[in-house]
């Protein structure tokens, strides 16, 4: 087995090689920040490959060489075999070992993606919502097992806390499906604090009693992030760009407002038959959705949630601890998707809306990041979890060179 990895090692490496004296780059569509320098050094004989990411060298091992050559190989297949169409960031540790843009901004005048486009995020838009919640938690502005009722005492649906909201065991109506019945235009557009007067005025049947089961919602992401207004006394998108999305430096990073809808660098989604997604109604509803967002901004924002920049990690920590049963080796956090493996516990989440796709996935033990994001809906993009392998495998490979250097050393 091990003569087989080291046999496609040295084929991959050689490739490497090829492709830098052939092209000098592996830049394809677009600006992306991600350059590959044209030249090549050895030290200690070990191949030091020099990428330059926003104007900072990186040097990469001979084994990160490798683990980037079939990175891209793998996102080439899905952009040439299963049409994938977006762009793609992967990384360990906080250092990007791939990053690149496949395909355009839309089909219509076909403009390249860039690192800055700005793709809308659909649920992953969650894991702010529940950050923004544990925030209010922290400076002691509301507890998880507050009801709705005490930020809006007409909230028709007794029992119902801010904790249950988050793990999905409120058992709440669909507001989509209210909002749809009594929005007769699509330029109607609603938001979270009439979604909630909505749910209050016409009080559609519950699902089922309060934390009897799981059962993912929207609306309880759409409640949290009235919560977050109600509590503080500003528009939820205000609160994410003055507390998160601007300290951490996500330049291009937004959320859908109905009065503020002007984001530079959005791109346009497209459903599977390559028919355009427009805005409607609900898109002024945000929490359960309305993020727009760059693979770099997104590493940010993973990075962060290694610190103490944002929440402490004592905080933190609850959000990717299972609340309720597991169910196909999946449970549910506080925003986050868990599940199992190799014994350890990954979280990550998927995203769909409106002709977008996205996948976001942290392998917190590892400290791998997988980020897909698409304009043109594609499941495909979840196969991007089966590079864990690889990330795993080239981790492992490192550490047993750093042993095997310690022992040399202690000699």
């Amino acid at each position: 087995m091990r003569k087989r990895y080291i046999y496609h090692f040295l084929i991959a490496l050689g490739a490497i090689g090829a492709l830098y004296f052939s092209f000098g780059s592996t830049i394809s569509q677009g600006e992306p920040d991600l350059a590959i320098a044209k030249k090549v050094e050895k030290k200690k004989d070990t191949a030091v490959h020099i990428v330059k990411v926003k104007d900072t060298a990186i040097a990469l091992s001979a084994i990160e060489q490798c683990e980037e050559y079939r990175i891209d190989s793998f996102f080439n297949r899905l952009s040439k075999l299963q049409r994938f169409n977006g762009n793609v960031l992967v990384a360990h540790d906080g250092k990007v070992l791939y990053q690149q843009c496949f395909g355009v901004t839309d089909f219509k005048h076909k403009n390249p993606l860039t690192d800055s486009s700005e793709f809308q995020l659909g649920s992953v838009s969650k894991q702010f919502t529940s950050v923004a919640i544990m925030m209010l938690k922290e400076q002691g502005k509301l507890d998880y097992s507050d009801s709705v009722q005490k930020f809006f005492p007409a909230f028709p649906y007794k029992g119902v806390t801010v904790e249950m909201l988050l793990d999905h065991r409120s058992g709440l109506p669909n507001y989509m499906y209210l909002c749809s019945s009594l929005c007769k235009t699509e330029d109607q557009m609603v938001d979270n604090m009439q979604v909630v007067n909505l749910l209050c005025e016409h009080k559609p049947q519950r699902y089922f009693a309060p934390d009897k089961r799981f059962n993912y919602s929207n609306t309880n992401y759409c409640v949290l992030a009235a919560i977050v207004e109600q509590v503080s006394g500003v528009k939820f998108s205000d609160f994410m760009r003055k507390n998160v999305f601007k300290p951490l430096g996500m330049n291009h990073t937004f959320i859908y407002d109905k009065t503020d809808t002007v984001i530079p660098n959005r791109v346009t989604g497209y459903n599977a038959n390559y028919k355009k997604s427009g805005i409607d109604f609900l898109d002024g509803v945000a929490g359960d959705k309305g993020v727009y967002s760059t693979t770099g901004d997104l590493l940010k924002w993973d990075q962060a949630l290694y610190t103490d920049k944002l929440l402490k990690q004592s905080t933190l920590y609850v959000a990717y601890q299972p609340h309720g049963r597991w169910l196909n080796m999946h449970n549910y956090g506080f925003g986050w998707w868990l599940a199992y493996y190799n014994k350890d516990i990954l979280v990550y989440h998927d995203g769909w809306w409106h002709g977008f796709n996205c996948a976001f996935l942290r392998d917190i033990k590892g400290h791998n990041t997988i980020i897909v994001l698409s304009n043109h809906v594609n499941w495909c993009i979840n196969q991007s979890r089966e590079l864990l392998t690889l990330l795993r495998t080239a981790a492992d490979s490192e550490d047993e060179k750093t042993t095997a250097s310690v022992k040399l050393f202690k000699k």
